[in-house]
């Protein structure tokens, strides 16, 4: 059969057409007629099948986009309740600037420090009295004039709970708050690590070596190339330059005054 032209059977098509030409038309069954009339007639006919179509594959990728979505938003809001309180500059009644990441601020200007002070923030105190910086019910520091030190990250409320500083010089008052608890903070100077569970203390960095105080609580101090020592509350470990070893006596009287000031004062802003 060819198509766009007229049609010219072969000869065996040609048989085939004059065969159903002559055949009778096709009558159907009387049964089956008679059935139909009835159906008809009632108004009652078989009920189809009824096709259920398959899932598409898009509804399942619509639901895990669903899903992944879901998974998403709670990851983010686990991520912003577990942020912890940022660091704030307590008002300072001393002169001078506070040099953050290179740039100078007045030590009076508390609103843009504390908007300066970020974690891993490299601080230099050019001041002539103390500051205070403060994580709200977790930890609180005190810097005192001269010191150099890189702001630790305060610990989150469910993960993330270490953190690290670093203090190249001068000295560091540490008291932690009551949301502290389960979490590390470690302390780098040039000699030791000093590592923080729930104390008050201070951090000092000198050119002779690292003096670490503690008036309650227990801290941990390893000297670099040396192993951890205990030191328990009224303590002083002192770590000399360029040693490996740790030396134990009783506190720096002069300590003593302002770590129970630091403790007792920020312990209520904290809380």
């Amino acid at each position: 059969m060819t198509y766009g032209a007229e049609f010219k059977p072969t000869p065996e098509e040609g048989r085939v057409l004059e065969q159903l030409r002559a055949a009778p038309a096709p009558v159907a069954d009387p049964a089956f007629r008679e059935r139909l009339r009835r159906d008809f007639i009632a108004g009652e006919f078989p009920e189809r099948p009824v096709l259920v179509p398959l899932p598409r594959r898009r509804r399942y990728r619509a639901r895990w986009v669903v899903g992944f979505a879901a998974a998403a938003t709670v990851v983010i809001v686990a991520a912003a309740l577990n942020q912890a309180p940022r660091w704030t500059a307590l008002p300072s009644a001393g002169s001078g600037t506070v040099v953050v990441n290179g740039v100078s601020f007045p030590v009076t200007n508390t609103s843009e420090l504390t908007r300066r002070l970020l974690p891993g923030s490299r601080v230099v105190l050019q001041s002539s009295q103390d500051l205070d910086l403060v994580s709200s019910g977790l930890l609180a520091m005190q810097l005192s004039p001269g010191t150099e030190m890189v702001l630790p990250s305060p610990p989150g409320r469910w993960f993330g709970r270490a953190s690290r500083a670093s203090v190249e010089r001068g000295l560091l008052r540490v008291t932690t708050g009551r949301r502290f608890g389960g979490a590390r903070l470690a302390i780098r100077t040039p000699e030791a690590t000093v590592h923080v569970t729930g104390t008050t203390l201070a951090v000092i960095a000198e050119s002779t070596g690292t003096s670490v105080c503690v008036l309650e609580g227990v801290t941990h101090v390893r000297p670099h190339r040396g192993s951890m020592t205990r030191v328990h509350p009224g303590s002083t470990c002192e770590v000399a330059r360029g040693t490996a070893t740790s030396r134990m006596r009783e506190m720096r009287e002069a300590e003593r005054p302002k770590l129970l000031d630091l403790r007792d004062r920020l312990q209520a802003v904290m809380n």
